[in-house]
């Protein structure tokens, strides 16, 4: 059986594209090539075994904390990126001697092993980017999204080992940690 194939998607005339038409073509294509490239780096580990920026939980780290865009939730909690010291307010010896200095606000959580809790993660900077890490006591990464300037994300958190689990900011460190107690079941 042999496939039916027409150029005429690509081309208006298919052996006399226009100057103007190709231009526009080569132009789409390096647009293209440019956001699938940026995707890859931010996208998760591939059959390569190449680590990736920004990844949710694989599924090894699923038995640990799960991750949803939309599932009912027993919780909502708003951490907020907070600047401390940076370059538009100063103080300027701190920004001297520290450079910006950020933090999470709050910067302890405690949740029941188990139950769904909202965490809404805003960067309230309006020039800088920062991370949300989650990570295991012995420093393994769960997970890792980025925090685009000015923005809000939003992710159901479903822990299922009860311990201390922390979280950072990979960007801006030390300062920018906190933890989350992730305490027994709650008692019916």
């Amino acid at each position: 059986m042999t496939s039916q194939h027409s150029d005429s998607f690509f081309h208006p005339h298919p052996k006399h594209p226009s100057r103007s038409y190709t231009a526009a073509v080569c132009a789409a294509v390096v647009v293209l090539a440019s956001a699938w490239a940026a995707y890859s780096a931010e996208s998760t580990t591939g059959a390569s075994g190449v680590a990736a920026r920004y990844f949710m939980p694989d599924a090894a780290s699923s038995r640990i904390l799960t991750v949803a865009k939309s599932e009912t939730a027993a919780a909502s909690i708003v951490v907020l990126t907070e600047a401390v010291a940076v370059k538009e307010t100063g103080p300027k010896a701190t920004i001297a001697h520290f450079g910006e200095v950020y933090a999470f606000s709050p910067s302890f959580i405690a949740i029941h092993r188990d139950e769904p809790a909202r965490i809404t993660l805003w960067n309230l900077q309006p020039d800088d980017e920062h991370d949300f890490m989650i990570e295991d006591r012995s420093g393994h990464a769960l997970m890792h999204l980025r925090m685009l300037p000015l923005s809000k994300t939003s992710y159901v958190y479903t822990f299922h080992r009860e311990g201390l689990f922390d979280f950072r900011c990979a960007v801006h460190q030390p300062e920018m940690n906190g933890q989350i107690l992730v305490l027994p079941p709650r008692a019916n």
